[in-house]
């Protein structure tokens, strides 16, 4: 018998059908009635079964003894860590604890130890937010209200910034598209003659199947847009009628790429004056036209300023929210959670206070200081901070200074083999949860069933919260005790229920896009307008224009270049799901070696052929690779995988050569993207 779900390896969330007898996974395929991939399945996906049953699965809690690790019961390990939490919350206060999560690939994952922490005392909420998404979004907030997507289908020219869908959600074989906009939109839209340009340092599917691949150097991609702005304007090619109504700033942003000509830009770039020229007549004349930025923005020392410039693009060309254009999707309502208002200020709040968490960086900054009040716990669920951040040395130095270090997790991880309590996570599909989606076709949540046993004594992440919570005595601050109870207080305001969602695969719960919504409502906006200056940015005595900021780079630190020629950036293969799953046997196939990718000419003059081991090294460290030469990048550019460094994958975390100084002056952004580096032998 077939029984539908979700998957919660990506944020895509594809819809599956899955074949369970006696407590076993027996087979996994796309769902042909979810509206997200119709079918579809990537090689993630089709993986489940190999995750799910790995005989490298934790299956009980594990306690760090000075002779390693050794197993204890539930009891024990849940009585462990309350009993150290509320020792350390009578001796250090509550904002102590810090809680720490991964990428939201389901509800679960956002919600994990959220009430616990509130419930406790402490605002401080960390995780990888500052290197993926959330400052985007929060960017392009103060220029247009809300991050709008790309709305491919009717759109005459598509740009893909910084992004890699194809390889992100690579489908399989033979199956239909599926309406996902990457997925689906994108693919349609080619067909239909829609012509696409990528803009990449890397030479990637997308650009591979693109009519013109521009291809820049890491962290510049705001001068580029600022020259695209020059030029647009400079050539009266912009949305003459939506600017006098619709904007704010429009002069003041005129101003301040007044300087910035295609020449300047072609300089920081390589891209060529004309082609950047080209682009963007090409961009202002083919309305409808989409952009479809991607997390290689992110990483960077300004993506702040770099998203609000790319907003500002899409806004003065007449393009956003109309259709083909970038548009608001709607988004289905989930019922407000009921967290306790905690008192104080959470960490970095002061010197970033745009950033609704506490960035990692701050963390470690705090955890390494004698201050008093400094971070003694942290629950770490669906993350691993060890072998995400920038400066691996750093990031363990400060974790090591933890009281209390919990992770729950599938596997044994890097930041794992740190903690005082490791605790057996159950997997996606023995715990359930519910995912929010947004489409053209209107707001909609599926519900992702609980459909086998987990092994052993691994446990559904929400009940373990409760538990710890009753241990301190602030089970009072739920309105749940089990999973199921969580999700029925989550679908309070939807407009559905779980009863509804266990009868059919998705329930819409808003109506359909609707275009030109400010017509009606104006901007989410202080002033209800596009704002390409913001006078909220103004008032917090920040800078209320976006600029170009110089990455960390030849230009930036000249008298390192001699040491260090290259600039280094890094990608994540489509086949692995960031730090997780090196381990499974078909992924791992498809890429089996960490690879540093490099272009001939580098690699001639340092007599590296392909396939050889070669040492990189950077002001911050040293790693090796399997040196992959290839003309899909440029000369002074060395592309290296990221999301290696668990035990047993045998391979270097990428993030030991990044620094975590400097950063971005609005979310502490770090620049794991471009950074100097030198490529030897080993």
């Amino acid at each position: 018998m077939e029984l539908p779900t979700i998957c919660a390896f990506c944020s895509t969330s594809c819809g599956l059908l899955m074949t369970v007898e006696n407590n076993r996974i027996q087979r996994v395929r796309g769902n042909p009635d979810h509206p997200t991939n119709s079918g579809g399945i990537c090689p993630k996906g089709a993986a489940l079964k190999q995750v799910v049953h790995s005989p490298e699965r934790l299956k009980t809690p594990l306690v760090r003894t000075e002779h390693g690790f050794k197993p204890v019961s539930w009891s024990e390990a849940l009585d462990f860590i309350a009993g150290r939490l509320a020792d350390i919350r009578e001796k250090y206060g509550p904002q102590t604890l810090i809680s720490c999560r991964g990428a939201p690939v389901g509800q679960e994952t956002f919600d994990a130890f959220h009430q616990l922490l509130h419930a406790y005392g402490s605002p401080n909420i960390t995780g990888s937010g500052h290197l993926c998404s959330v400052p985007r979004r929060i960017a392009i907030e103060q220029v247009t209200g809300r991050r709008p997507e790309p709305d491919y289908e009717g759109s005459r020219l598509v740009i893909i910034w910084a992004a890699n869908p194809t390889d992100s959600y690579r489908l399989a074989e033979g199956t239909a598209y599926g309406s996902h906009p990457d997925s689906s939109g994108l693919p349609r839209a080619r067909e239909a003659g829609t012509r696409l340009v990528v803009i990449d340092p890397r030479r990637t599917q997308a650009a591979a199947q693109a009519d013109k691949w521009l291809r820049m150097n890491p962290g510049t991609d705001a001068a580029l847009m600022m020259a695209m702005l020059h030029t647009i304007i400079q050539e009266k090619l912009y949305d003459g009628d939506f600017v006098r109504q619709w904007t704010a700033g429009f002069d003041e942003l005129a101003e301040r790429v007044s300087g910035a000509r295609p020449e300047w830009a072609a300089e920081l770039t390589g891209i060529p004056s004309d082609d950047i020229r080209e682009l963007a007549y090409l961009y202002a004349s083919s309305k409808p036209a989409a952009i479809r930025d991607g997390n290689g923005l992110d990483m960077h020392l300004n993506v702040s300023g770099t998203t609000r410039l790319l907003a500002s693009l899409e806004a003065i060309t007449g393009n956003l929210d109309i259709p083909g254009g970038n548009v608001f999707y709607p988004q289905p309502r989930l019922s407000r959670y009921p967290i306790l208002e905690s008192p104080g200020k959470r960490l970095g709040e002061e010197r970033y206070p745009l950033f609704p968490y506490a960035p990692f960086p701050v963390v470690a900054d705090a955890l390494l200081s004698d201050e008093p009040g400094r971070p003694r716990a942290m629950l770490v669920y669906h993350a691993n901070p060890l072998l995400v951040n920038a400066g691996e040395s750093k990031v363990r130095r400060a974790l090591s200074r933890l009281d209390l270090l919990v992770v729950d997790e599938l596997f044994m991880t890097a930041t794992a083999q740190m903690a005082h309590i490791v605790l057996p996570g159950a997997s996606d599909v023995e715990q359930a949860s519910l995912r929010a989606y947004s489409s053209r076709q209107g707001g909609f949540i599926a519900l992702r069933r609980r459909l086998i046993e987990p092994p052993g004594e691994a446990r559904p992440v929400m009940e373990v919260e409760y538990e710890i919570a009753l241990r301190l005595g602030l089970a009072g601050a739920y309105p749940w005790r089990t999973t199921e109870e969580w999700i029925d207080y989550r679908l309070k305001d939807s407009g559905t229920s779980r009863a509804e969602m266990e009868q059919r695969t998705v329930a819409y719960t808003t109506p359909s896009l609707e275009y030109r919504k400010y017509l009606k409502r104006g901007f989410n906006t202080p002033s209800g307008k596009v704002e390409l200056s913001s006078a909220r940015l103004e008032k917090m005595g920040k800078d209320p224009l976006p600029d170009y900021v110089e990455p960390v780079s030849r230009l930036r630190y000249p008298e390192l270049v001699a040491r260090f020629p290259l600039v280094g950036t890094t990608q994540r293969p489509g086949n692995y799901v960031h730090t997780r799953f090196r381990n499974i046997g078909t992924l791992r196939h498809m890429r089996p070696r960490a690879l540093v990718t490099i272009h001939p000419l580098d690699a001639g003059s340092r007599g590296i052929a392909g396939g050889e081991q070669v040492r990189v090294t950077s002001p911050e460290g040293e790693i090796e690779f399997t040196a992959r030469v290839s003309s899909e990048i440029g000369p002074g550019v060395v592309v290296m995988d990221f999301g290696w460094g668990n035990p047993g994958d045998n391979g270097p975390n990428v993030n030991a050569l990044a620094s975590d100084e400097p950063r971005d002056p609005f979310f502490a952004s770090t620049s794991n993207r471009a950074f100097l580096c030198q490529v030897r032998k080993a």
